[in-house]
Formats: C-alpha cells, sequence, structure tokens
C-alpha cells in the first residue's frame, strides 16, 4: 500500500533555525527532528556579507559540504598544516574528522552551503571555547609568551556564538596559496565540481561523481550532483554499502521507496527539500517536470558507493525465473533487452 507519510522527507530550507543572527543561520538536520536517518545528517548554513561561522571541529563526523550560492573564504587545519581558499558555487569540500574549519563571508551575497555528515547526531566543538576552558598561564606558555601577557587580556565567556561579524574583509585573501615553509603545497580537500566534465552523460541528464576515485581525500562521504531533463529518470536502483540524502537544487522531483517491511511512498520534492534512503532500500528518482530542468545532490555515506540498478538486476535471470517470478511463460520475456550493467539515467520515452 502506498501511504503519503512523507516520513522520508525534510524541509530543510524553510525549517526552523537553530542558529539565528543578523549574520546568517544554521538549520540542522538530525536524528531529533528527523528520526528516519541512519549514519548521516545534515545543516544548511547561511552567512551575510562580512559573517563567519566560527572556527570548529566536529567530534564524531566528517563533513562534506557543497557551496549552492555566494563567495567565502574557507580555513581546514589538521596535521600541522593549513590550507586555505575560496569556495564558490559547485565547490565541494571534505573535512575530516576532528579538522578543524570556518567559513567567511568575502562577498556581497549571501553564501549557502550544505553541510552533511556521517553521523546522525553530529557533535561539535569550538575553538574559541577551547581557548577559554585553559588557564592563562598554560597559553602564554605554549607560546612562549611570559606571564603576564598576551592571553591574560582576555575576558571570561558565558557563551560563544556560533556566527560572528568579521572586523574586516580581507579581499587580498581570496586566492592565497597554501605554503608550508615558503612552499606551494597543493590543496587535496576541495575540489570545484560544478566545472568539472561529467562522468555520466544520457539523453536524460548527465551526473558529476564527487566520489572515488575522482575525489580521493574522501573517506565515509560522497556526492553526486545530478541535471535532470524534462521527465527524466534516475534508473530504479539500491545501494547496499550506503544510505542516500538527496536535496534539491532546483526543479522538482518525484522519488518512489520501498522499504523491507513493504513500507513505500511515492512524493514530490521541490526546491531546498531532502528526502533519506536508508541502505539497500528501492527507490528511483524521475524530474517531474515536463519543461524545466532539476538538479539534486544526492550524498551518500560511503566514499564509493555501489549502485546496483534494475535494469542489470533483472537482466541477469533466465526467463524461466523471471516468468516463474512473475507467473507468465517463459517466452513471455523474449523481448526483455539484456543489459547486464548500470543505465544510471534515462530519458522517459513515454
Amino acid at each position: 500500500m502506498n501511504k503519503q507519510t512523507r516520513q522520508w522527507i525534510f524541509d530543510l530550507d524553510n525549517s526552523s533555525s537553530q542558529v539565528y543572527n543578523l549574520l546568517g543561520s544554521i538549520t540542522r538536520m538530525d536524528k531529533d527532528n528527523f528520526p528516519i536517518l541512519s549514519r548521516m545528517g545534515g545543516s544548511l548554513l547561511r552567512l551575510k556579507k562580512g559573517g563567519i561561522q566560527v572556527p570548529h571541529w566536529h567530534v564524531n563526523s566528517a563533513e562534506l559540504n557543497y557551496c549552492l550560492s555566494g563567495k567565502a573564504k574557507m580555513t581546514i587545519y589538521g596535521n600541522a598544516q593549513e590550507f586555505t581558499f575560496t569556495l564558490y558555487p559547485g565547490q565541494l569540500t571534505f573535512v575530516p574528522k576532528g579538522y578543524w574549519h570556518d567559513i567567511e563571508n568575502i562577498g556581497n551575497e549571501e553564501i549557502k552551503v550544505i553541510m552533511v555528515y556521517e553521523n546522525e547526531q553530529p557533535q561539535d566543538i569550538g575553538v574559541a571555547e577551547s581557548v577559554h576552558s585553559l588557564p592563562k598561564e598554560i597559553l602564554n606558555s605554549i607560546f612562549g609568551l611570559k606571564s603576564p601577557g598576551l592571553f591574560d587580556q582576555l575576558g571570561i565567556e558565558e557563551s560563544y556564538d556560533e556566527i560572528i561579524q568579521t572586523q574586516q574583509v580581507d579581499q587580498s585573501e581570496n586566492n592565497l596559496a597554501n605554503s608550508e615553509n615558503g612552499k606551494n603545497i597543493s590543496n587535496p580537500f576541495t575540489i570545484n565540481l560544478g566545472s568539472t566534465e561529467p562522468q555520466v552523460q544520457t539523453p536524460g541528464g548527465i551526473a558529476r561523481l564527487g566520489s572515488n576515485p575522482y575525489f580521493p581525500i574522501l573517506s565515509g562521504l560522497s556526492v553526486f550532483v545530478l541535471d535532470l531533463e524534462p521527465r527524466g529518470i534516475i534508473e530504479p536502483h539500491t545501494h547496499p554499502n550506503a544510505g542516500e540524502l538527496n536535496y534539491v537544487i532546483e526543479g522538482k522531483v518525484r522519488f518512489t521507496i520501498l522499504g523491507p517491511k513493504g513500507e513505500m511512498e511515492t512524493n514530490e520534492m521541490v526546491k531546498g527539500q531532502v528526502f533519506f534512503v536508508p541502505a539497500g532500500y528501492f527507490h528511483y528518482l524521475e524530474n517531474s517536470d515536463s519543461s524545466k530542468k532539476g538538479t539534486v545532490a544526492s550524498f551518500f555515506s560511503n566514499d564509493n558507493p555501489q549502485f546496483l540498478g534494475l535494469v542489470g538486476g533483472l537482466s541477469s535471470y533466465s526467463n524461466t525465473v523471471l516468468g516463474s517470478m512473475f507467473k507468465k511463460d517463459s517466452d513471455f520475456f523474449d523481448g526483455l533487452p539484456r543489459l547486464v550493467k548500470n543505465v544510471l539515467i534515462s530519458a522517459n520515452t513515454s
């Protein structure tokens, strides 16, 4: 039975933000407000000009973020190396678990970034509260300062804002080259996925794969950005090794999902909405607009998600097996094309 429960959908763009001030907002999507989630969570960051998501790290999860609009500066610190770079729309960035990072809006328009985690209840710690937790003499000592020193001038904070105002926007830092001891080092943590050649191109649409081996730094997370032609179809399929969290960037998308207990839902999502598919569940997507293209970011809880499509699956079994299963004579399936491969994206021929 098809029940329109909408238990799989979360309206990320229009839900109440847990963090909000005049500089921006953070809307979180976790086990508390989206109970169907398993091994995945997410948030939507919006920053006005000059707003900063403060430096922090995630205790129990890596982060994979995708820039939807605006221009920002991001710094990642880990393993005694610092990487500062610019985010543009289409930029995909991976932050390993425990690495420190921030995002600062250096453009004139609002920046919007979707962030996905490999935990349904991600936890984080801020750099500012970490500093304030230490005695001043310890802070001065590790920096080689005599006490009383610079850190004695820091006050005691009672609360820590997650979004703050930058004192100035330094445009000279927009495209800083990363360096260590004066030598340039490459930045493995980010790629401009939006400008890469699509790995999948069919009459039904294209897919840019932010997964291994195309983005080698990834661990535990990945994303496919799908541009679907009008009525374009993502082949019905399963992911044995990954949950899937789909965010609609543009257009409207119809989906069907089937679970192991016969639970089934067909529904439509619009821009800014998410639907979650647990690992192994059967599902498909379709651009339900007959005249406009649609774009979806499909995030996965694996850096190399497996795709088992219906076309290859049915093609793998004999006419005898298919006939017995569907209660038809075996020759009924003589006209079925045998395509033991993934179609991935198909045009709607009806």
